[in-house]
This record gives structure tokens, sequence and C-alpha cells, in this order.
């Protein structure tokens, strides 16, 4: 069997910045270097001064697509549909879809690409059940490849680290005695706006503190208060600090088809942080047995109250970092890994 080197680089087009939004394919990417697979990561920032950024010796990420050699041999990793279109400019060995999303309400504009993703790829991952049901009939090289965390990077909570006070609202987490509440991702048009105002009124003692890109404008309708704190952006490598200032964390998701089809990263890392966890009832969280289920605004208080009286001793700490250390992304890499090496071999045989 050859070595992954043998096997041309894996070339992923810009979808987001690698720095910025450490999400599914930054995460898999990186792990995929770390077996010695060659990784190229474009940005969608450019800096045409420093075309490569160098992070390990085996991940670049490409700050110049100019600077692409196009004549060399790629893997393509398609999770942007339309760069579809692009694949005939490349010199493409072969291609790897990842359907980390449904295709409906927010999404439904990439809907037009979603089966050209999968009729142009060698191998097609899905990252939920329900993605994985309705890709698996239409290509013979279908996986579930479900979302993970970075259990090392989130284990680091449980030190109780200080926290680097960046602004007021830091301080602020870092002297409250009462509950700390901690929400981390995309703080999107798919919250329970509603369901977080019930909390914060309910429970006024409570802080509730959300860290992400706010990419719509719920929280301007959360205002008035002041018991909710907008953070914005933080730097992944911070999540660790402020998860340890964190007492339970949430997922206060809408129930509707693009989030019961979301296998939803914010869980791994909560659960590898050692947090208690608290979500409405989503299809990919309710599975999990360390996981409180909301199936009511009422119920989802309630779980909330019980979990930080009764979900942080250090049994259930580590009963929740045990299941993230096996829900890893290095877990999933190593699973991608062993298929993309079986399709290469079947494609262009032992001698690479």
């Amino acid at each position: 069997m050859p070595e992954p080197l043998t096997m041309p680089p894996i070339l992923y087009l810009p979808c987001f910045d690698y720095q910025v939004h450490r999400q599914r394919p930054q995460q898999l990417l990186y792990h995929l270097s770390l077996l010695r697979f060659n990784v190229i990561y474009c940005n969608v920032t450019q800096d045409r001064e420093h075309p490569f950024v160098v992070l390990n010796d085996h991940f670049a990420v490409c700050q110049d697509v100019e600077a692409l050699n196009l004549s060399q041999p790629y893997v393509m990793w398609l999770t942007h549909g339309p760069y579809v279109d692009s694949l005939p400019s490349f010199n493409t060995s072969m291609v790897i879809s990842d359907l980390a999303d449904t295709t409906e309400e927010e999404f439904a504009p990439f809907a037009v690409w979603e089966d050209r993703k999968i009729q142009a790829a060698d191998i097609v991952l899905c990252a939920s059940q329900i993605i994985y049901e309705s890709a698996a009939p239409k290509h013979p090289q279908v996986h579930l490849v479900r979302n993970a965390a970075d259990y090392t990077h989130f284990a680091q909570a449980v030190q109780k680290t200080p926290l680097p006070i960046q602004d007021e609202k830091d301080f602020m987490i870092c002297r409250t005695t009462e509950p700390v509440i901690g929400f981390w991702g995309a703080v999107a048009s798919w919250l329970d706006y509603s369901l977080i105002r019930m909390l914060a009124v309910e429970r006024p003692h409570y802080t509730f503190v959300f860290i992400g890109q706010i990419t719509c404008g719920g929280p301007d309708s959360l205002t008035d208060l002041p018991n909710v704190h907008w953070l914005g952006n933080r730097e992944y490598e911070s999540l660790p600090l402020y998860a340890s200032h964190f007492d339970a964390a949430i997922i206060p998701f809408e129930v509707r088809k693009v989030t019961s089809a979301a296998n939803p990263v914010k869980m791994y890392e909560y659960m590898a942080a050692g947090l208690p966890v608290i979500s409405t009832d989503l299809p990919e969280v309710s599975m999990q047995k360390h996981v409180r289920i909301g199936r009511s605004p009422a119920q989802f208080l309630r779980h909330l109250d019980e979990a930080l009286l009764k979900d942080r001793t250090p049994e259930s700490i580590q009963a929740r970092q045990d299941i993230a250390q096996t829900e890893s992304w290095s877990h999933r890499a190593e699973f991608i890994k062993e298929r993309i090496i079986e399709k290469f071999l079947q494609k262009y045989g032992s001698s690479g």
C-alpha cells in the first residue's frame, strides 16, 4: 500500500478563512495533514506578498490562488457547491464532496449544486444521518462522518486558566459569582431568540454569554436584557479559556429542517471541555445520552437548573470528556484516510 504522500495534495478552494472560522473543513483537513496527507487550504482573504503560510510539514494556507500550480494533479475537497463549476480548471485526480448541511431554508440557494457535487465525487461524506439518507441512494461511495471536537484543545478548560481580559464583558465573566451559561458558534437566524429571552427573564441571576459572529438581527431584539451578553468573535485558541468560566453550555436552536439535519460541532466541543450541555430536541443531539434535551421552553429551563445542580461533579465531567475523546477529529480523519487510500488504489493501482 503506498504512503499517503505518494498521492497528490488535497486542495480546498476559498470558502472561509482558516484562522477565523475553525469548523468542519478546517478540522478534517488539518487532521488529515497530521496523517501525512499534503493539504493546501485556500483562504478567502488574499495576501500576495505571503502566498503560502505553512502550519506544519503537510499543511499550507494559500493566500494567493494565482500562485497555485494548475498543472499538477489535486485531490479536490468540495464543500461549497458552486466550485463544481471550477473542477475543469484543475488537474483533478479525485473529488471528495463533503455535505455538512441540508440545502433547505437558509441554505436553499445551494440546492442547485447538491446533486452535481454528489455526481462529481469519488467519495461523498455526510455530517448527519438525515443528510446521509438523502445522499446514499445517489452514489456508491457515501459515508456518514459526523462532526467532532479537537479534544486536546478543549479539554484544557478543566484547568481553569485565567481569562485574558479583552474588554469589560470579559471582566464581567471573570468577576461574577452567578452561574454563567455559555454558547459559541454562529449567532445566526436558526437560534431560538424567544427561548433565549424566556431563559434570561426567568433566571435574571444567570449570566448568558454568546461568542461568535453575529449574522442576523436576532440579538437586537434582546438588548433590553442586562444578563445576556453578545461578545462577537473570539479567537479559536481562547475558547477553552472562556469554557473554563462557564458553568453550563447551551444549544438553543429552533427545531426545523436546517437544524434537524445539523450535527453541531459545539456539542462535541462543550463535552470535551467537560461542560453540562442543554439543547433543544435535535436528532443528532438527542442521541447523546450525556446531553439534556429540552423539548419545550419550560423543560429546557428545568434541565438548565438541574444541570447546574447535578452535572458538574468530577464523575459527570469525566463521562462527557470520555465521550468527546472517542468523538474526535483525529478519529474522523483516520476513517477518511482509509476511504481515500482505498479509492486511490481502485483508480490508479498500487503503483500510485
